[in-house]
């Protein structure tokens, strides 16, 4: 089966921007995050060599969420000063690197992904994210990559239940109980996560604990009763969206090219020259590695600064 790699932009971008922590220069602009999404691609093309890769972006819109609920992410913290100016860079770098690049107004990337990743029913997918929603797609042909620095951190589903003590298919009400800090939204008050895997290994899911109030305490069944309307509201949230109208398929997104001079001409125009052995080196026959034994091995690089990142 042929390798798709799909990779949340922003995420890999946030994820370079922290990682890297001495701090390249480009006339005068801070290109850290840059330079570590430079190395992210091309580990990801090493290590997976895929036969279709895409990047998605969140849309600058407010997103379908957004008017389900207006206090969504409303907590998050403006991105540094020295963030938003390497945003168009990075986006010329995943075009030298013959990369298609997709967002779509009103959803977020994960929303692009998700579609994706289940159309694809001929391929071996890898998502490329530091965001865990993504374990809620977990199969036999979708897996999560996080890049650690070392490799990338593969989750299958039994990684995932390793992780969260939960099954993929369990994911959604796991966080519509529990809530997400990290999107603002708080689940069923004062459920902790012990609590939520204790239900939903009883359970199995939302809709039956709801079947089976009755069987709760009291206390916890008035809760339950009283916050409905809201703990569906958060199942909502949490929610990969699977059916974004999207005007391309898989089967429609070209194979991926490589274009060494083009790769080459954007690290040298920036600057990365350390990069250009590295690049010219790419092996992009990953896919004929065994990529789960590489999980626990490190990746060996001539270059100390090569931090990478999910």
């Amino acid at each position: 089966m042929k390798n798709f790699v799909l990779i949340d932009g922003f995420a890999m971008m946030f994820r370079s921007y922290y990682a890297v922590r001495f701090a390249p220069q480009h006339e005068g602009q801070n290109v850290n995050a840059v330079y570590g999404c430079a190395t992210t691609i091309m580990q990801a093309l090493e290590q997976f060599g895929p036969h279709k890769v895409i990047v998605a972006f969140d849309a600058p819109e407010k997103t379908f969420r957004h008017e389900l609920d207006p206090d969504y992410k409303a907590q998050r913290s403006p991105a540094p000063d020295d963030f938003v100016p390497q945003i168009q860079l990075v986006k010329d770098l995943i075009e030298a690197f013959n990369i298609p690049m997709f967002i779509k107004p009103g959803f977020e990337a994960d929303d692009i992904i998700g579609t994706l990743a289940c159309q694809a029913k001929d391929y071996q997918t890898y998502i490329l994210s530091g965001d865990l929603d993504f374990l809620q797609l977990i199969e036999d042909r979708i897996t999560l990559a996080r890049f650690n620095g070392k490799g990338p951190e593969l989750f299958d589903e039994a990684a995932t239940i390793q992780k969260l003590g939960l099954p993929p298919s369990q994911v959604i009400d796991y966080k519509a109980l529990c809530g997400d800090s990290s999107d603002n939204y708080k689940g069923l008050p004062g459920m902790g996560p012990k609590g939520a895997l204790k239900l939903l290994e009883e359970y199995g899911n939302l809709e039956s604990i709801y079947e089976n109030l009755s069987d709760l305490s009291p206390a916890l069944k008035a809760k339950f009763e009283e916050h409905k309307d809201y703990v569906l509201h958060c199942q909502h949230l949490a929610k990969i969206e699977l059916n974004v109208p999207l005007d391309f398929t898989p089967e429609s997104i070209p194979e991926y090219d490589f274009d060494l001079q083009k790769a080459e001409d954007f690290l040298s125009g920036i600057n990365f020259h350390r990069l250009l052995q590295r690049v010219r080196n790419l092996n992009l026959n990953g896919e004929q590695q065994n990529i789960k034994e590489q999980n626990s091995s490190s990746i060996e690089s001539s270059d100390t600064e090569q931090m990478n990142l999910f």
